[in-house]
């Protein structure tokens, strides 16, 4: 009994952490039948909060709230091991009455029956809001039945590799996710994108836009400047009639407006919209443009609708640029200090700030070994060390689905980081623990294991950037770390690693050739994915005599391609041109933030890199190969290409290295090449 009582006093440790846990000896031994919920109005009982009294013999949960008496029981849930629940009086409130997390079904479709999954789970852990972004440049996806083009043509895109991609939900679709949500005590609110990020609305309806012109689909990720045109009346009839049936979908108190990264050049040649700045007197001020004066008449506007419905406006912080209502809510993603502005006018704000944690498209390791996403650092230990700096209404982390081609991988970047977004909205920061609160991550993705649900599991990062070809001259050693605390295990033999191989301790040396098969293992015995490593001792790569660089030649040739070896050899290739830098490779045509209309193209650029010493280099580039004296360094494949993802290494003597790189501008994942910095790094190693 002295071992059992031992577990059960680690496991008390659940997510997120309770306010007050009072430790008492002995177990109960869980019964539903034996456990009684009582609901009490007038208990002194904070909204969503409760109490538990665990005895040997019953367990009793007090809330003033019914959603306090579902948090009780979702903690009994987590208590339960094996049948055996640790006696305890708990003491629970939540921190924040906002406690949310966001979906972009846009950018890449999800199933209701993927959305009930994230519901359950993230009722599990006391998340009372979804923030469901509906609307976009690449798709529309809630039926609107006064304006079926919406779905009929705004929900489906045609992306450049000719595939279609798309999906929407019906509005009996719609009820049945915010029914099974209100269920688990979750509010849902609805976004409805306004005054930009609408090419969706706008491909199905022209006349909502300045121009009028029919527009395709928007199919890569970014801000065009095709936006709903506020000078038109028609505009407004538009957003009041999508309102009037998304207010009578969702019960909520809010409609997400978004009002984010809006451009406004169409505007400033709009007549429509100069009439409309004339006649309202939106002159420009010290602190705005006529046209940032415009976009906040757009949203209060916006306002006056929801109003009308019954419902309260919320957006990005944007909307506070050119003055803002006093009953709006502001959702603070540029840092925090639009949160700041917001609260010192007297809005509500909600904490979201995309670099400091809260936005779960970002890197949650290093970015040399992880799947391509947006950019950013958001580890997990970083995530849950967030803590707002004002008092706020509550925070949310939002996922956008951008570089999310599966909900396997959606579920990969949204947990486990989610439990942390659960701990910081429900627990006081006085009763954090990042250590303990590790171990309680291990319980929780067991939990997703039984569901089914696919989570991080960190992998061994080498100090500096990862790469798995590791060169040598005469000695190598290879260090690993961790984003979270987790056992190392590796093999030299060859053969997969298990959780019985051996454990990684201290850096690891090598003198000969070797191949290094290295994981991250659960304390529940599950290995994360395995890194295979080439060790290999090299002689110096002889340089090239040469007097003076002669700088960068490039030939390239037109068409659009999605890997070399797509280039017919029938392609027509100029002659060699002097370049710059290797930077000018990807600018051989001009650009626009609306990626349309662009000549996609090949090029192949020689020339050489200066060496300053004998040594080790590893190499970095996210052009689609690498050439370094005659042999292949680095193939970035048909991958999508936003940051550098396969840095090689080589010996290299000091002096001059002919070099030769490749390039495909083009649009793969929603990713436009570009838009990238043509860069071939490197940096000495040993």
């Amino acid at each position: 009994m002295k071992w059992l009582a031992l577990i059960l006093v680690m496991v008390v440790r659940i997510i997120p952490a309770p306010q007050s846990v009072e430790e008492r000896g002995g177990s109960f031994r869980y019964n539903p039948s034996k456990v009684e919920y009582r609901l009490d109005p007038k208990a002194n009982i904070p909204a969503e909060g409760y109490t538990l009294d665990i005895s040997r013999t019953r367990v009793r949960a007090v809330a003033s709230t019914p959603a306090g008496l579902f948090y009780a029981a979702k903690t009994l849930e987590q208590l339960n091991v094996n049948g055996q629940v640790q006696c305890a009086k708990i003491t629970d409130y939540p921190r924040y009455s906002w406690r949310g997390f966001h979906v972009d079904p846009c950018r890449h479709f999800q199933s209701v029956e993927d959305l009930k999954t994230m519901i359950d789970i993230m009722a599990q852990y006391k998340i009372n809001t979804m923030h469901w972004h509906l609307t976009d440049d690449q798709g529309w996806r809630i039926e609107i039945k006064k304006y079926p083009r919406l779905t009929s043509v705004g929900a489906w895109r045609t992306e450049w590799d000719g595939g279609v991609h798309g999906g929407y939900y019906t509005q009996d679709e719609i009820r049945e996710v915010v029914a099974y949500a209100a269920e688990r005590f979750i509010t849902i609110v609805p976004e409805i994108e306004m005054p930009g990020h609408a090419v969706a609305a706008i491909r199905a309806y022209p006349e909502l836009s300045c121009t009028e012109e029919p527009v395709g689909s928007f199919s890569t990720w970014g801000s065009p400047d095709i936006v709903l045109c506020p000078g038109k009346e028609n505009m407004f009839r538009f957003l009041d009639d999508v309102i009037a049936e998304v207010s009578a979908l969702f019960p909520g108190d809010y409609i997400h407006i978004g009002g984010d990264e809006c451009k406004k050049t169409r505007w400033e040649k709009c007549p429509a919209c100069q009439a409309r700045i004339k006649a309202e007197g939106l002159t420009a001020t010290a602190d705005a443009t006529a046209e940032e004066r415009l976009q906040s008449y757009a949203v209060k506007r916006m306002e006056g609708i929801l109003a009308k419905y019954g419902k309260k406006l919320i957006g990005w912080d944007e909307i506070l640029e050119g003055g803002l209502s006093p009953n709006a809510a502001v959702m603070s993603w540029r840092g925090e200090k639009g949160g700041i502005a917001a609260a010192e006018q007297g809005h509500e704000v909600v904490m979201t700030p995309s670099h400091d944690g809260m936005y779960l498209d970002h890197y949650q390791g290093d970015p040399k070994i992880e799947p391509e996403t947006i950019s950013g650092d958001n580890t997990l230990e970083k995530v849950y060390n967030y803590n707002p700096s004002i008092p706020v209404k509550g925070v949310q982390a939002n996922l956008w689905s951008e570089y999310i081609y599966s909900e396997s991988q959606r579920q990969y970047m949204f947990f486990p980081r989610a439990f942390a977004l659960a701990e910081i909205a429900w627990t006081l920061p006085a009763n954090k623990d990042f250590k303990a609160f590790c171990t309680a991550v291990d319980r929780a993705c067991e939990d997703l294991d039984r569901r089914g649900v696919n989570y991080h599991i960190p992998m061994p990062e080498q100090p500096g950037g990862s790469y798995n070809h590791v060169v040598f001259l005469d000695k190598a050693v290879l260090e690993f770390t961790t984003t979270r605390p987790m056992r190392m295990v590796y093999t030299l033999d060859g053969t997969e690693p298990s959780a019985q191989s051996a454990t990684y301790e201290k850096p690891l040396e090598y003198s000969s050739d070797a191949t290094l098969k290295i994981a991250c293992v659960t304390s529940y015995g599950k290995l994360g994915k395995v890194r295979t490593i080439s060790v290999e001792k090299q002689a110096l790569k002889p340089a090239t005599e040469l007097e003076t660089d002669p700088g960068i030649t490039l030939r390239s040739t037109y068409g659009f391609f999605l890997s070399w070896a797509d280039i017919p050899s029938s392609a027509h290739w100029t002659d060699p041109r002097p370049i710059k830098s290797f930077r000018d490779i990807p600018r051989q045509e001009p650009t626009h933030y609306n990626m349309m209309g662009l000549n996609f193209y090949a090029a192949e650029a020689t020339g050489y890199i200066k060496v300053p010493e004998d040594g080790v280099y590893v190499f970095s580039t996210i052009f689609d190969q690498l050439w370094i004296d005659g042999e292949k360094l680095i193939d970035n494949g048909s991958e999508v290409k936003k940051h550098s993802r396969h840095d090689n290494s080589v010996a290299l003597m000091k002096g001059y290295h002919p070099v030769t790189v490749r390039f495909l501008s083009n649009v793969r994942g929603g990713w436009t090449t570009a838009r990238n910095r043509g860069e071939v790094l490197f940096r000495k190693v040993n």
